[in-house]
């Protein structure tokens, strides 16, 4: 009798082998899930929400900030100051003369709302010191969280009315939804090389497959470990901890689907992180959103061919 063995591709014994290997030798610190729950909720090693963060959180609950009272506060980080300004000045905005200055951005091009939001998610990616190459390293992600919000900024703009979530929080979303990966390559180093190494010899699994596999959790309960030891808000933590669900169902379920589905579309572009998801999958999110898919696959064709998602 012909051992079923035998029929398997030479390949994929190879990679199960590599993979086999690579998981006999965890390295010390991937630990259980509960230890790293733990471990966040309670190192010392876990940066703090910086002061400007929590500035900005009460600034956008404050009803008589404007922008001048925003730009204060912007102005005293000169990075953060100068990644707005060139965010005002992408191809996603495109404004008609170049924006020079902190205020002009805020007060002419990005608007109150949005211009707290993007520095609010600069700054809570920017104390986490994670290895910036990998397959889910801090260039890969933060290219991503750039580009995803401004797929979710674009497509929201075609949601019925009833459902459209805020542009702030749009915006924000789309920067913050994978700061678990920046979590475990601050905190977990080891690990991280460990995932991003299964990643490569993986290509085709899914993202949220391998993390379980390597990690026994997914990046999304990470980051929302991270965000409720910060104290951010309830709904940012919902949106990180489900945005690759697409079958979720509760609050911000309009903004948590928006979220996946542009992490679908961008799946087919090099800023997509893991492999192109399922069509059956991304049609899904589109009926559940009540966007027309011709009408979807042509707002994100303008968007790539307008330049609008290169950083």
């Amino acid at each position: 009798m012909n051992n079923n063995s035998d029929n398997i591709d030479p390949k994929v014994v190879q990679v199960l082998r590599w993979n086999l290997d690579a998981m006999s030798a965890r390295p010390l610190d991937i630990r259980p899930p509960e230890d790293i729950r733990d471990l966040i909720r309670h190192t010392d090693e876990l940066p703090a929400l910086p002061e400007t963060a929590r500035r900005l959180l009460y600034l956008l609950d404050d009803p008589d900030a404007d922008a001048g009272d925003l730009a204060k506060i912007v102005e005293l980080d000169p990075l953060l100051a100068a990644q707005m300004v060139r965010w005002a000045n992408s191809a996603y905005y495109a404004p008609p003369r170049p924006i020079d200055s902190i205020k002009e951005a805020i007060a002419r091009v990005l608007g109150f709302e949005q211009a707290a939001s993007l520095a609010l998610g600069l700054i809570a990616l920017s104390p986490l010191e994670t290895p910036r190459k990998g397959i889910v390293g801090r260039d890969a992600v933060i290219r991503h969280g750039i580009q995803s919000s401004r797929l979710m900024l674009t497509l929201a703009r075609s949601l019925p009315e009833p459902i459209r979530p805020a542009a702030g929080l749009v915006q924000l979303t789309g920067l913050i939804q994978n700061i678990g990966y920046l979590l475990l390559g601050h905190l977990l180093p080891a690990a991280f090389a460990a995932l991003n190494n299964i990643l490569i010899h993986n290509p085709t699994v899914e993202l949220p497959v391998a993390e379980r596999f390597v990690l026994g959790v997914e990046h999304g309960q990470l980051g929302f470990w991270l965000l409720e030891a910060w104290g951010m808000p309830l709904p940012l933590q919902t949106l990180v901890r489900h945005h690759h669900n697409p079958n979720y169902c509760g609050p911000q379920q309009p903004l948590t689907l928006l979220a996946g589905l542009a992490d679908h579309l961008l799946g087919s572009t090099p800023a997509g992180l893991g492999p192109a998801p399922a069509e059956a999958t991304t049609l899904a999110l589109m009926r559940r959103l009540e966007l027309e898919p011709d009408a979807c696959r042509e707002a994100f064709g303008k968007i790539v061919a307008s330049g609008a998602l290169k950083t």
